[in-house]
This record gives C-alpha cells, sequence and structure tokens, in this order.
C-alpha cells in the first residue's frame, strides 16, 4: 500500500513538473494588427501560436482609421504591432509614444521597395498625406511584396518567440508557395487582355504597383476629392484624361459615391467596370483574386 502511495505521489509530481514546464512554451505570442491584411498576414505565418487582434475592420477606411483607446485596451499584453508602413499610418509616432517599451510596432512595408506616386498624378492621391510625389502606400497590390512581407513577419515573430522559430519559418515559405501560384494564376488571367487595352483607370492613385507587376498603365481619375462632387472643371480634365488614354471602362473603389461617375460615363460612353478592393480585405487571396477577374472581365 505505501509503495502504491508513492507511486501515485511521484506520477502526480511528475504531472505537475510537466505542466509548469509546458506552460510558458505553449503561451501564445499576442500581435495586434493595424490593418486587415497584416492581421492575415499574421495568421497564414503564426498559426496557432499567435493570438492575433485585428484593431480595424475591412469595412474602415485606412486612410482615416486610428485606434481609440478602447482598441489598446483589447490589444493589452500585445508585444507586436503589424503595421502596413510607407506612412498610411499617420499616428504610428503617437503610438510609440504612447506604447513606451511594451510593445514594437513592425512597419512591414518599411523594407519592400517603394513606388512614389508620379508628380503628374500628384492630385489623384489617396488621401492628402500622400499628395506632392509622395511614396504610394499600397504596395501589397504586387503579389511579390507580400512575400516578401511575409519572410520580414516570419523573422519578427521569430525574434520574439525564438523557440517557435522553424513553426513560423516553415509557415511563412509554405504561404509564400501558395503567392505563387497565385501569382501565375493572376498573369494568365491577365495576360488575355490586349496590351492595347491594359488602361486601369481607378478612383484614386492606389494601383501603381499593380500596373507596374502586370503591365498596366494606371489612369486615376479622382484622387483625394473622390468622396465629393468634384466641380465642372475638373470633371472635364478628367474626361480628356480618359478620352487621351483609350479608357475602355473605369473602376469605381469601395466607399466611392457612384454618383460621381455619372456625368463621366455620360460623356465618355465608357462602360463602368466592377468595384474594386484597393485599401486591403480581411483576406489577401480573396481580394486579389475578385480584383483580377473584375479586371478582366471588363477589359479583355
Amino acid at each position: 500500500m505505501r509503495f502504491l502511495n508513492r507511486l501515485l505521489l511521484a506520477t502526480a509530481l511528475c504531472f505537475t513538473a510537466s505542466w509548469l514546464l509546458a506552460t510558458p512554451a505553449s503561451a501564445k505570442l499576442k500581435v495586434a494588427a493595424l490593418h486587415p491584411l497584416m492581421g492575415d498576414l499574421g495568421r497564414q505565418v503564426g498559426g496557432e501560436n499567435v493570438e492575433l487582434i485585428d484593431l480595424m475592420s475591412p469595412s474602415s477606411n485606412p486612410h482615416l482609421f486610428e485606434p481609440s483607446a478602447s482598441d489598446l485596451r483589447r490589444a493589452a499584453d500585445a508585444k507586436l504591432y503589424l503595421a502596413s508602413g510607407k506612412h498610411l499610418e499617420t499616428y504610428l509616432d503617437k503610438l510609440r509614444s504612447n506604447l513606451g517599451n511594451s510593445a514594437t510596432i513592425l512597419e512591414v512595408g518599411r523594407k519592400i521597395p517603394s513606388q512614389k506616386i508620379e508628380a503628374k498624378n500628384a492630385a489623384y492621391a489617396c488621401c492628402p498625406a500622400h499628395v506632392g510625389g509622395a511614396i504610394d502606400p499600397h504596395w501589397w497590390h504586387d503579389v511579390a511584396n507580400m512575400q516578401r512581407a511575409a519572410k520580414i513577419v516570419a523573422d519578427e515573430f521569430s525574434r520574439l518567440d525564438p523557440a517557435n522559430k522553424s513553426y513560423y519559418q516553415a509557415r511563412a515559405k509554405a504561404y509564400r508557395s501558395e503567392l505563387t501560384k497565385l501569382n501565375s494564376w493572376m498573369k494568365r488571367e491577365l495576360s488575355t487582355i490586349p496590351r492595347s487595352q491594359r488602361r486601369l483607370a481607378t478612383a484614386h492613385a492606389s494601383f501603381g504597383y499593380f500596373c507596374k507587376a502586370y503591365g498596366f498603365k494606371a489612369v486615376p481619375v479622382l484622387g483625394v476629392n473622390a468622396e465629393h462632387e468634384p466641380s465642372a472643371s475638373y470633371t472635364a480634365e478628367v474626361i480628356t484624361i480618359i478620352r487621351k488614354n483609350n479608357v475602355r471602362a473605369v473602376f469605381p473603389e469601395k466607399r466611392l459615391n457612384p454618383k460621381i461617375l455619372q456625368n463621366i460615363l455620360r460623356e465618355t460612353g465608357i462602360k463602368t467596370g466592377g468595384t474594386l478592393i484597393g485599401d486591403g480585405s480581411s483576406s489577401y487571396t480573396k481580394m486579389m483574386q475578385h480584383n483580377t477577374q473584375v479586371i478582366v472581365q471588363a477589359l479583355r
């Protein structure tokens, strides 16, 4: 009986010791995402080892969003904040000051090659913060850039959670492989559009990376005033640009007032393409598939 009691006690002690040792290893790395695409990327790389908090909903405007006090409370104890970077989140300096040394902010786009908004398209920038030849913050519209981003995020996760480095690196590698397939599919689909018709007329200059990567000419038509009624002279200028570039279709974007395009369509006789997703989504792959299908359907 004494032997059995000792055996049970020893077993219980071993179980307790094992549980205590396992607890730190099983604790998830807590990460907050400041953009829906960064949240999706964090999940693709982090998998079950990361607890990811989305602070911005996919329906929000990233050019206007700033995390509130309640958002930051939801992200309490987060060790890392994922930002898109390239000056999209204009509030980052203030956020760094509030966080102090409690968390790191990773600007994913900082290490990704930048494109500037062409001077001739400055009036069609996505928001006042990006006029005047500033950097285009929409780097994700080139799949190769998202592949770079996966490596950047995996390296940062590995730094903060070295015990799971091989896990993060393996998931990033697998995700990059999936993105290679996505990129190949996009190129095949887009290649069916005649080169003479590869004019991408969008509300504002947010598809520059896409156009450079996939052989299109960007023709932004509304820019910083995309949500407001343009003047008659502004509308006339847009009509001239459309005719000069032999634009076949104009693609509206989410949050754009559809009435804005009515005069343009009436004067030019061109059609409206499907709605493009310019500023991100909760699923990067679905966003790129959607945009590709919409463009091909309108221009092929």
